[in-house]
């Protein structure tokens, strides 16, 4: 006899559980296409009980549970890649999305494996900020 184990489920865009409602273990979905995840309780004592969501990234031109339908927050080390401009990636450090900074490579000459957009600064000869363009596969002065 198969036994099905079902979790708190809900398909309202945004809706999220309140964290104090879940128990201890107990998991919560959404499936809503338009920003879905798994949730859990963290272990802080109620009434301080922080909700924090598994996956996936939430992809869209406003931040993840804007026009909540359940619980109002967003939990830390959540992220989003806001669409409203230029693809920027962001991280929920529990009070504001912060924006990821670049990081660029240093050494002389140019990395063997570069990825599309990533920022290099050759010390060699030329000392110069440069990009790396997959497009052309060619690195570009700044």
């Amino acid at each position: 006899m198969a036994v099905q184990i079902q979790t708190r489920r809900s398909s309202t865009a945004n809706d999220r559980p309140f964290p104090v409602r879940l128990g201890a273990g107990e998991l919560a979905l959404n499936n809503n296409s338009t920003s879905p995840g798994l949730f859990f309780a963290d272990n802080t004592a109620s009434p301080s009980t922080g909700l924090i969501k598994v996956g996936p990234v939430h992809i869209g031109s406003t931040a993840p549970n804007t026009s909540a339908a359940g619980f109002t927050s967003s939990s830390k080390g959540e992220t989003w890649l806001d669409t409203a401009s230029t693809q920027i990636f962001k991280i929920y450090d529990g009070s504001a999305f912060q924006s990821v900074k670049a990081v660029a490579s240093v050494s002389s000459g140019q990395p063997a494996n570069p990825v599309d957009g990533q920022l290099h600064w050759d010390t060699g000869g030329s000392g110069a900020l440069k990009i790396y363009l997959a497009s052309g596969s060619n690195w570009v002065n700044v």
